[in-house]
């Protein structure tokens, strides 16, 4: 078995990996700060973290990763990058580096249709106030083998400087599975084909996907579009305003990296 075409069958076990678990339970509370209708509810365990309860639809994982073994190794690599996040929240959702305004970091799967609905409306936000917050995106890929393909293509093309340009592409052409399609785009947008196919079955886009999927197991990201704003976390769809708001309130009580 090749490389490029292994990593397709860690794919589909890292996805089983994703634990379909729902939210932690604690005790409801309104926000402050001028937003009383905002509701919270505490995460045990994951302080300073919060979940907000306002949120609408996600898309689930797909049902063919039920019940699949993603065997000892990956499972005891999974465990040991829980913990990782469970130590320092904060740089696992939005790195080490340090912000002076709210990090919003969206989860999302290429093959979710409220994936691309609320990317637009994170990116229309960011396009009018771009000095308010910053965004990190994390890949999830929960529904099989074309998402797995169109993550690794956009982490692939990010060692590169191109994360957008090939987002772009690919949100517009989902179900892509064919590596050579994905060559012909890197190509297009002006980036190296025979180095983005390398990377994508390469060990560093093996680690970034892992600790997506471990911080989707510790705070409960059973689904996408799944978001962390500030220390705020919920899974779904919200109205841009809602978007807006949120950010607003973790201006105040943000998610700093020390």
């Amino acid at each position: 078995m090749t490389k490029h075409t292994d990593w397709k069958r860690r794919a589909m076990l890292a996805g089983g990996a994703i634990a379909v678990v729902g939210w932690v339970k604690g005790v409801p509370y309104l926000a402050s700060l001028g937003t009383p209708d905002f509701a919270f509810e505490e995460i045990p365990g994951a302080p300073p973290f919060r979940r907000f309860l306002g949120s609408g639809s996600a898309t689930p994982a797909a049902a063919i990763f039920a019940g699949l073994d993603a065997g000892e190794p990956e499972a005891e690599t999974n465990d040991r990058l829980k913990d990782i996040v469970r130590a320092d929240p904060c740089s696992a959702f939005y790195g080490s580096q340090k912000s002076d305004v709210v990090s919003v970091a969206m989860f999302s799967d290429f093959a979710c249709p409220i994936c691309r609905i609320m990317d637009d409306r994170l990116s229309d936000l960011h396009l009018s106030k771009p000095n308010s917050f910053t965004i990190v995106r994390h890949q999830l890929p929960l529904l099989g083998v074309a998402s797995a393909t169109a993550s690794r293509a956009v982490l692939a093309a990010d060692l590169q400087g191109g994360y957008r340009d090939m987002h772009q592409r690919l949100i517009r052409t989902p179900a892509i599975t064919d590596e050579s399609f994905v060559a012909v785009i890197a190509e297009n947008i002006g980036l190296d084909a025979d180095r983005l196919l390398e990377d994508m079955a390469s060990e560093a886009i093996d680690q970034r996907l892992q600790m997506t999927a471990a911080i989707a197991d510790v705070f409960g990201f059973y689904g996408t579009p799944a978001f962390a704003i500030g220390r705020t976390v919920f899974m779904g769809s919200v109205p841009i305003n809602t978007l807006r708001r949120l950010i607003e309130v973790e201006a105040e009580n943000p998610c700093m990296i020390a």
